[in-house]
């Protein structure tokens, strides 16, 4: 079984948090686990560990604003993708914010990009664990992202607000809908 620990500053596997946020992650959309930890400082951003018994699994960063968890990173280890374990994962952030609506969003698909089927991957893995298309998608850092939500109710004005608390060097979204 799958569970979540904050991580903080003496966290002791924090070389793992590095190596696969690196493998994970394409250089452009990467913020260091460190910078995260620094990040989860704030009242409405937490960063877990998830582990399987006493072993590292993966791990996930959620933005939280009103009545909304934003799921800003998820990554599991290699070994453990396909597995189920990724769909543990979203299970655990559900018991984590009750009540909230469940967001995310992911690259959107384009046959030029580097990750082209990583993208396809990941968008069938979120629409099998129960996200839904929400007609919004934004764009940043040089990236065009679509936003998927679960459990229906979602705000784009509450997304937008919950968008202007990330505080990164760069980071200024460019909403837009199809």
């Amino acid at each position: 079984m799958l569970t979540a620990r904050p991580v903080t500053g003496d966290f002791p596997d924090i070389e793992k948090l590095d190596a696969l946020a690196a493998e994970a992650f394409p250089p452009e959309e990467r913020i260091a686990p460190r910078r995260l930890i620094e990040m989860a400082e704030a009242d409405d951003f937490d960063f877990w560990a998830l582990c399987r018994g006493d072993e590292f699994a993966g791990f996930m960063a959620v933005m939280t604003h009103g009545s909304m968890a934003y799921l800003f990173f998820l990554a599991i280890e290699g070994a453990l993708r396909s597995k189920g374990c990724g769909a543990e994962a979203v299970a655990l952030l559900k018991t984590l914010y009750p009540g909230k609506t469940q967001v995310v969003d992911l690259e959107m698909p384009d046959d030029r990009a580097e990750n082209s089927a990583q993208r396809i991957r990941r968008r069938a893995f979120y629409t099998r664990c129960g996200y839904r298309a929400t007609g919004q998608f934004l764009s940043y850092l040089g990236v065009d992202y679509e936003v998927l939500c679960m459990d229906g109710g979602f705000d784009p004005a509450a997304f937008r607000e919950l968008m202007r608390g990330i505080r990164i060097d760069g980071f200024s979204p460019r909403y837009f809908t199809r």
